[in-house]
């Protein structure tokens, strides 16, 4: 089993759990946690992987056997349905078991799962997290099996399924490129990826060839930039911001930005290649977005625009499960000032607003105090601006307000107050 497929039981409950809230969530608002939240299970992940320890012996017959039992589908989805209802764990040592008992599941087992699943007399929510437990380890297995049988069911799920099955896209794609190709080509010509919306965007469509083209541009740049250049120009933006960044190696890091560079406008490509950078930050440190950035020879809007979104995105993923310190943003600042010169005042706005929003340890009075101590050693109310540009303060618009009128610069300020209207 690949390392980067295994999840312990425990954290599949917890993303069971989390799971539940998605589905109340639109999947723009998903997506854009999408990277933080990543970051923050790969390090469930490697901790958990380290505190195993070596590999297990295999388990003696008895143990396989007792994993095969079948599973009863209709108490499961009771227990789903519980834990919905009343936000707790259930019964651990049966989703334990059932975790162990898809693990060991074979493709055609999966298959079968889920038409079981699928002729069950469940509310649909809970139809959809068992399906997408299956669904997950079936998209590594046979992308091309989970592509064909759930292709009729992109728009379900709030956009849910449309996002596992682009996955499994990008998996087919990464094996065999000329077949996904031409199965996608097949489906875009018998209208599976025909737009529903006034403007005439498919969304659906959009998601696919970003991951499609993520992988091309690895292997087939040519074919990468022909199917980009085939779509919308005003969609070329969004298509991208679709792909996976997993699928640009190291080696390929250059190709990428080059591509960036020659298929979108000049106002596009510093976001896009920031959003790579992004990816390559890890929690111990910027060594990999350095490294990246001189990879690339990236411009100096390249660099601020990276620096930003590396920034934000590290004093967000430090506020998960600490609260944020000055020795944080000190830090964060100095590697700023060297990446973007002039930019680190605002860019420390910028993060502390966003690690006060949703359910992080960094509280809107602490961050804006935080904001203010800055302020006042720098003079020039950057990092206020910065903080009252983020949107933190639609969810605190009084205190905000008060904020705001420390601004003294009166075009900045009243900027921001009509923000809060």
């Amino acid at each position: 089993m690949k390392p980067t497929s295994f999840i312990p039981p425990v954290l599949s409950l917890l993303i069971v759990g989390g799971w539940i809230g998605s589905q109340r969530q639109s999947i723009s608002a998903m997506e854009k946690e999408s990277i933080s939240l990543r970051k923050h299970i790969a390090d469930v992940r490697a901790s958990s992987q380290a505190a195993a320890g070596p590999t297990k012996k295999p388990a003696a017959p008895g143990k396989v056997a007792k994993d095969k039992e079948s599973i009863d589908w209709k108490k499961l989805a009771a227990q789903m349905a519980e834990m919905q209802q009343g936000g707790g764990m259930g019964d651990m040592r049966a989703m334990m078991h059932f975790q162990q008992r898809m693990q060991s599941m074979t493709k055609e087992e999966m298959v079968a799962a889920l038409e079981e699943i699928a002729a069950l007399d469940v509310p649909a929510e809970v139809r959809a997290m068992l399906e997408g437990m299956i669904l997950n380890p079936l998209l590594e297995k046979d992308p091309e099996l989970a592509l064909t049988r759930f292709i009729g069911r992109l728009d379900d799920d709030r956009g849910q399924m449309r996002w596992q099955l682009s996955r499994a896209m990008k998996n087919w794609a990464e094996k065999d490129p000329a077949k996904a190709q031409a199965w996608f080509d097949q489906q875009i010509a018998a209208g599976k990826f025909d737009s529903k919306a006034l403007d005439g965007r498919s969304q659906n469509r959009i998601q696919f060839e970003g991951q499609l083209i993520g992988v091309l541009i690895g292997s087939d740049t040519e074919a990468a930039a022909k199917r980009l250049q085939a779509m919308p120009e005003e969609q070329r933006d969004n298509i991208m911001q679709s792909a996976s960044m997993d699928s640009i190696k190291e080696d390929k890091q250059l190709t990428y930005a080059d591509f960036i560079r020659g298929q979108l406008p000049e106002k596009e490509q510093a976001e896009l290649i920031a959003n790579l950078g992004n990816q390559l930050m890890r929690g111990d440190g910027f060594t990999g977005v350095d490294a990246y950035l001189d990879r690339i020879a990236a411009t100096p809007e390249e660099r601020a625009a990276t620096a930003t979104e590396v920034a934000v995105s590290k004093i967000q993923q430090d506020s998960y499960n600490k609260p944020v310190t000055r020795e944080n943003l000190d830090a964060m600042r100095e590697w700023v000032a060297k990446q973007a010169p002039g930019t680190a005042d605002n860019v420390t706005g910028k993060a502390l607003g966003s690690a006060a929003q949703g359910n992080r340890q960094l509280k809107f009075a602490d961050a804006a105090a935080l904001a203010q101590q800055y302020d006042d050693a720098s003079g020039n109310q950057d990092v206020l601006a910065g903080f009252l540009q983020s949107n933190v303060i639609y969810s605190n618009r009084d205190q905000a307000r008060e904020l705001a009128q420390k601004i003294t610069d009166e075009k900045r300020r009243e900027e921001i107050l009509k923000k809060l209207k």
